[in-house]
């Protein structure tokens, strides 16, 4: 018995297709976890840099604030949903809209994804400012013995 394999012209294009709609959008779950995380990682950031010297939050906030600007219509469905138990029919189209920003961009998620990755090169940048200061004492005082 002999098993007839599918001729590779057929495959490549069937699984090229599958990777392209499997790259595209943006997994709203996955920012949202992304988002908790460099929050906590931000607050203890912010602390550091406030007790040293407050100015240099600045830029991290305001990088927050876009953050949370861009976010707003995320963050106040997730709320909706949330506080009140959804339909049959609101939760088809929850499922929908999920299926749809798996696949294609989405002005609005893409805006939120864009300011978070702002939001975290902020927070990075502070956390290098806050390590600099730290280490300055440590190597002005190595250097004078």
């Amino acid at each position: 018995m002999r098993f007839l394999r599918p001729p590779p012209l057929l495959v490549t294009p069937v699984a090229a297709l599958c990777l392209a709609l499997a790259a595209c959008g943006t997994d709203i779950q996955w920012l949202l976890t992304r988002d908790s995380a460099l929050v906590a990682k931000a607050d203890e950031i912010a602390a550091a840099a406030e007790a040293i010297d407050p100015e240099l939050t600045t830029e991290m906030y305001d990088a927050e604030d876009a953050k949370r600007t861009a976010c707003q219509i995320i963050y106040q469905s997730i709320s909706e949903q949330m506080t009140r138990r959804p339909s049959f029919g609101e939760e088809l189209e929850s499922d929908v809209g999920l299926f749809v920003a798996y696949l294609v961009p989405i002005g609005e998620v893409e805006r939120c994804a864009q300011a978070q990755a702002d939001y975290r090169a902020a927070v990075e940048r502070l956390q290098n400012r806050v390590q600099g200061r730290n280490a300055a004492p440590a190597d002005a005082a190595g250097s004078a013995s």
